[in-house]
């Protein structure tokens, strides 16, 4: 649970910033749209790199049991250690569906930003 508060609270910090960046260096010049779409990106791209980087970690944990290197357990190396880094490994079908549930989170995820910046980012009329 701590790890998806960090991870909305760093989402929510980049769309501030975004509007920080739109107002003080484009003049406003991105619409509200556009900044819901990059944020969204940015949503997708950072739930792309959390399944890689925790798929890289379960793997190297998982070779570290694999003694001569062969990538086959053999029954030597077989221990329970073993057996609980496998199953984090092949268990967890999540991973394997991040691209596609990330593109339904990221959806989701710029509807809810939209809202806000549409209410709150109004464009200043020019005369």
């Amino acid at each position: 649970m701590i790890k998806l508060i960090c991870f909305l609270s760093v989402e929510l910090l980049f769309v501030l910033f975004l509007v920080y960046l739109n107002r003080k260096y484009f003049s406003s010049k991105l619409s509200n749209f556009k900044m819901a779409m990059i944020a969204s990106f940015v949503f997708y791209l950072s739930i792309l790199a959390i399944v890689f980087v925790t798929n890289y970690l379960l793997r190297k944990e998982l070779d570290s049991f694999d003694l001569n290197g062969d990538h086959n357990f053999s029954i030597e190396e077989r221990t329970s250690e073993q057996q609980k880094a496998m199953h984090h490994v092949i268990a967890d079908t999540g991973r394997h569906f991040a691209l596609i549930f990330g593109i339904l989170y990221s959806l989701i995820y710029f509807l809810i930003i939209i809202l806000p910046l549409a209410l709150f980012n109004k464009p200043k009329n020019i005369q």
